[in-house]
């Protein structure tokens, strides 16, 4: 029988710890999306990509700053922005050693390969909210192949929303969630709103995974890591009962 004060004691030290670590990532972001609406406001015609290269420098010091739990970041912006190009996609992924590289995508609707950024939920979420969130876990296909979280920020330009992000492993994230956590017993899970564990302390029950409606059922004590204004992290924190 597990002491239920110090259980959740536990689970609320561990949502502070998640939501100030995510909420950091969260304000570099920020930063860089005041930056490109600035330079956005500032055009005096129709917008150039060359006009935006000073993000490669922005994202490779922020992936770098935050290497932690970050593992890429870009930004993705609004059809038709550039007249040369009407998708546009800048991602950049961490290396182990030197600056981030470059992830190119297939951004040719004609192309068997390729990638409709538009219609993924980390760029139609935040585009339709027009707040930041975090979004997923899901399966990146179009970048590494692995489970990961997407933390977005949508920037309102005179060209269109534009959306910039940093992805985050599961595996990242499950070292803070463990680390803050400190218990072995009982069972506590960190659930995404689509249903699936973010991270457990449980090896039963694996990151990724969508959580059986059997353990659901036995969810005892239940807090939220994001605080009622700040909607962005719309995780919870469940223990379940043996």
């Amino acid at each position: 029988m597990h002491n239920v004060d110090t259980v959740r004691e536990a689970l609320e030290r561990t949502a502070g710890i998640v939501s100030s670590s995510i909420n950091a990532v969260f304000a570099d972001l920020e930063k860089i999306a005041q930056a490109v609406a600035e330079a956005s406001a500032s055009l005096s015609g129709e917008p150039q990509r060359s006009e935006f290269l000073f993000l490669k420098r922005e994202f490779a010091d922020f992936i770098r700053k935050h290497s932690d739990l970050i593992v890429g970041g870009g930004i993705a912006y609004a059809p038709g922005t550039f007249p040369e190009a009407p998708f546009w996609l800048e991602w950049w992924r961490a290396q182990r050693t030197g600056d981030p590289r470059f992830v190119t995508h297939d951004l040719n609707p004609d192309s068997l390969n390729y990638y409709d950024y538009t219609s993924r939920e980390w760029f139609t979420v935040p585009s339709s909210s027009g707040q930041p969130v975090a979004v997923g876990p899901y399966v990146d296909f179009g970048g590494i192949n692995v489970s990961i979280i997407t933390l977005c920020v949508p920037v309102s330009t005179p060209q269109g929303m534009h959306i910039l992000g940093g992805d985050l492993t599961l595996a990242n994230l499950e070292g803070v969630f463990l680390r803050a956590l400190q218990l072995r017993e009982p069972v506590v899970v960190l659930l995404g709103p689509n249903g699936r564990v973010i991270a457990s302390n449980s090896a039963r029950i694996a990151t990724g995974i969508l959580l059986q409606e059997t353990d659901l059922q036995r969810a005892e004590t239940e807090v939220n890591v994001s605080s009622d204004d700040l909607p962005r992290l719309p995780w919870k924190l469940i223990s379940l009962a043996s």
